[in-house]
């Protein structure tokens, strides 16, 4: 084998790695993610009606979220995954994961994952800009909210359980 034989193997050789290492670590990286999926915390999907949502839910941080039977909600430092619509920012990406305020909520019954349906507790800050939701689970003797914080990926879950 000539050298130019060799410089021609050697730099096809390099090219290819520099090629094939990113994609595959790419590609690994998307399979690894997709397999990786968060574990339900504390039960399955649940669906409440709108009696067992009312009430105070607490979570481990000492927040608390309180549902009114006439739909409006008062939060205390409530963790949660929220969205401010006038400057599209959320939570886990630049905008607070812990709110207090007043307005109003509602709830819905979705399809959450193949596991079931649930109920959706959807709520609203005043004066509009920026909103919650929060998925109902566990069991119906000891039932929570929860909602991952910024990408689910991430594992940062908020929990608030009933207190009352």
């Amino acid at each position: 084998m000539s050298n130019r034989t060799a410089i021609l193997l050697g730099l096809s050789i390099g090219v290819g790695l520099v090629v094939l290492v990113p994609v595959g670590l790419i590609t690994l990286l998307f399979v690894l993610r997709a397999v990786n999926v968060p574990p339900e915390p504390d039960g399955p999907p649940l669906v409440l009606a709108s009696g067992q949502l009312d009430g105070t839910w607490r979570d481990d941080r000492g927040g608390q979220l309180a549902l009114a039977k006439d739909g409006t909600f008062s939060a205390t430092n409530a963790c949660g995954d929220y969205w401010n619509t006038r400057t599209d920012a959320s939570s886990g990406f630049g905008f607070p994961t812990i709110m207090a305020g007043t307005d109003t909520w509602e709830s819905d019954e979705s399809d959450e994952s193949d596991e079931g349906n649930a109920t959706s507790v959807s709520f609203e800050f005043a004066p509009g800009d920026v909103t919650g939701q929060l998925v109902a689970g566990g069991t119906p003797d000891s039932a929570l909210l929860r909602t991952f914080i910024g990408d689910p990926d991430s594992g940062d879950l908020c929990v608030l359980r009933k207190v009352t």
